[in-house]
């Protein structure tokens, strides 16, 4: 069995990966299997028991304070995550049902790329709060379906776009070599926000009361949207921590983890969902991340894996998600 060695520094948790291939494969297997999919999933729910079990956070409306280097971390932000500009393009491809709820299939371009996702609107005259969902790697839209059907119902909008991983130009945000897993986040962080005009550019949606969903990868990137100042209020970051997996992208001059994006950035309301026994993203890792929100923060801990209760329609992690975003939009 080929095994790892796990260091605490002052970064929280890395890890020394096997030389070559091997580190890549086997964390590409590792996150292949977290995507869960509620739409195609069991009926499994998580047991109020277990969930009392884990350790959890506590909410606070303490506010960590604003630094001198604030502004100089949101410019340097900016440098390596440049906006995209031109047309938007947006397009209608299909239409049809998540769980009841019509949706419908979109496109849009965003800096030489063409972003696929769904876009979900209620019924009504808006305008509406909406939330911009970002899967993780190898995953897709599918995985938020329940979700997004469940808040249409509520009342509220949603796109959720597919990882740039999965289509042209591809990216490899799992690498041995820095640079590259910097060109994949970069994409993805350009992909969001192009996400988010695309929203504010629809005249059923509120552009001041706009959230963000994060799994995994999207957990990660969230953070410099944050940091970005861009226009969401309110995010749920779930089983993402401040430390990428495998092969640390800052060692990229100008490169910043998402924790010193996210403490750069205004202060809004974020949730942090993590699993306990998380293989990808540590305890310490997660907890790095969440103490560095500015304004309303809650960390909740879930029994199991990288994305275990995620995966489980109506579970805990995912009323979690959905409580939060209907309290602060």
């Amino acid at each position: 069995m080929m095994r790892f060695t796990r260091l605490a520094g002052s970064r929280g948790a890395s890890w020394l990966w096997p030389p070559g291939g091997a580190a890549v494969a086997i964390l590409l297997a590792l996150l292949l299997t977290a995507c869960g999919g509620q739409a195609d999933s069991g009926s499994s729910t998580a047991s109020a028991a277990a969930v009392a079990s884990a350790p959890s956070g506590v909410s606070s409306s303490a506010a960590a304070p604003a630094t001198p280097t604030a502004a100089v971390t949101t410019a340097s932000l900016s440098r390596v995550f440049p906006a995209a500009t031109g047309p938007l393009d947006l397009r209608v491809t299909r239409t049809g049902q998540w769980d009841g709820a019509r949706v419908r299939s979109v496109t849009y371009r965003s800096d030489g790329a063409v972003v696929t996702g769904v876009l979900s609107v209620p019924a009504g005259e808006g305008p509406f709060p909406a939330v911009l969902y970002a899967p993780g790697v190898n995953c897709r839209a599918e995985m938020f379906a329940d979700d997004v059907a469940a808040l249409q119902r509520d009342g509220l909008a949603a796109l959720v776009i597919d990882p740039p991983d999965g289509r042209d130009p591809h990216v490899a945000p799992v690498s041995l070599e820095p640079k590259v897993v910097v060109a994949a986040h970069v994409r993805y962080v350009t992909d969001l926000r192009r996400g988010l005009d695309v929203l504010e550019s629809l005249p059923k949606i509120d552009p001041d009361r706009i959230g963000y969903v994060g799994y995994s990868w999207g957990g990660f990137v969230g953070g410099y949207l944050a940091g970005l100042r861009t226009q969401v209020e309110a995010f749920v970051l779930t089983y993402a921590g401040a430390d990428w997996v495998g092969i640390d992208p800052t060692q990229v001059a100008g490169f910043v983890d998402p924790a010193a994006a996210v403490s750069a950035g205004r202060r809004g309301a974020y949730l942090f969902l993590g699993g306990v026994d998380d293989p990808l993203f540590s305890r310490a890792s997660v907890t790095r991340y969440a103490n560095a929100a500015r304004g309303r923060m809650r960390l909740d801990w879930f029994p199991g894996g990288h994305g275990d209760l995620w995966a489980m329609p109506e579970g805990a992690a995912v009323e979690a998600h959905r409580a939060w975003l209907r309290d602060n939009l």
